[in-house]
């Protein structure tokens, strides 16, 4: 089993070129005549290659900082209008409507982000965010994930906890660096556009 020497991914028999990174394979050079030379050791986790790999360590601050840009984008005119209605309900007088309007507006803030991420996703390939970073959402097809792919695979993005388990369990439990936990049960990744 060999892999490659540049991603760690492992290579089909008789590759010419890693699928995954497009590296040149070799296992001969001119004057060459000792044994094939030994693969890097194979990721274990997507954990282990975050450790040692700077492409999986820039793809994940690439894919952190998509994050707040879209954050941003979402939550900004979300704020001046929870801000305009706090103004009203404090016109009006302190009342116990005012508390349980900002328990539901910070859900539905959370509902909307995935909404935006679940619509872009599906109808372009990649939020705003991520199309600054080049980054796009695939589904297992090579195409635009379903509107139902774009969902489970934003799920965790309702809170901040739940989307670092999600992160933290998908890269545990696969060899790819790119993989949420949502990502792997729905089949979808985020790759370089």
């Amino acid at each position: 089993m060999a892999f490659c020497a540049k991603c760690g991914k492992e290579l089909p028999a008789g590759a010419t070129f890693c699928p995954s990174c497009g590296t040149p394979v070799s296992t001969s050079t001119p004057g060459w005549t000792g044994a094939a030379p030994s693969a890097p050791s194979a990721p274990v986790s997507g954990i282990d290659a975050l450790t040692k790999d700077s492409t999986a360590q820039t793809y994940w601050l690439n894919r952190f900082l998509a994050l707040i840009i879209d954050g941003l984008i979402v939550f900004i005119p979300l704020l001046i209008l929870t801000i305009i209605i706090a103004i009203f309900v404090a016109i009006s007088g302190f009342s116990p409507f005012g508390i349980i309007l900002g328990g539901v507006a910070s859900i539905v803030w959370f509902f909307i982000f995935i909404l935006y991420n679940m619509v872009m996703e599906s109808t372009s390939g990649a939020s705003f965010g991520k199309r600054i970073f080049h980054l796009r959402v695939v589904s297992k097809t090579g195409s635009n994930p379903t509107l139902g792919e774009a969902f489970i695979r934003n799920l965790s993005k309702i809170y901040w906890l739940l989307l670092l388990l999600d992160v933290i369990i998908g890269l545990a439990t696969s060899k790819d660096y790119q993989e949420k936990y949502t990502d792997h049960l729905m089949g979808t990744k985020v790759i370089r556009a």
